[in-house]
């Protein structure tokens, strides 16, 4: 390289701006320097997207929060609907006292149907009615093969 050439290098001569050189290296910070706890943009330019398994982009930590929060309130929710389902259905099977059995058969007393009895109610004694009604609602029973009279 020639002393000429040097010179222009060492002076920035061959420069297109009009900056002193000087000046320059006081305003100049290495890409090291700057504070990355300022910075929050995105590396390089590009901006990544966290998505989650319906597809859809995540939000901040605000929207993670309100999400648990709402999170919370539905499995509170659910919790005391099948707590309630679970007593209803425990106090629906369990049997009656016999201050409310008595009750219920004085508010039978008053009820009548119209139409008439059905056959067996004549033969049957009516504290065998509701085991007579179970056989009557029970499916039937598949016949033995040789009950067909083949």
């Amino acid at each position: 390289m020639s002393n000429h050439t040097m010179c222009l290098a060492e002076n920035n001569l061959d420069s297109d701006t009009d900056s002193n050189p000087d000046e320059s290296l006081q305003y100049y910070q290495p890409i090291d320097a700057e504070d990355d706890s300022s910075d929050h943009g995105p590396e390089n330019g590009f901006a990544t997207l966290h998505l989650n398994e319906d597809g859809e982009t995540k939000g901040t930590d605000d929207d993670d929060d309100q999400e648990d929060e709402e999170e919370t309130i539905r499995e509170a929710s659910n919790t005391a609907t099948l707590r309630a389902l679970t007593e209803d259905e425990r106090r629906r099977n369990a049997p009656l006292t016999p201050e409310n059995a008595a009750r219920v058969m004085e508010g039978m007393r008053r009820v009548s149907f119209a139409g008439l009895a059905p056959d067996w109610a004549r033969r049957v004694p009516e504290d065998q009615w509701i085991h007579q009604l179970r056989r009557l609602r029970r499916p039937p029973s598949p016949c033995p093969s040789g009950a067909l009279g083949n």
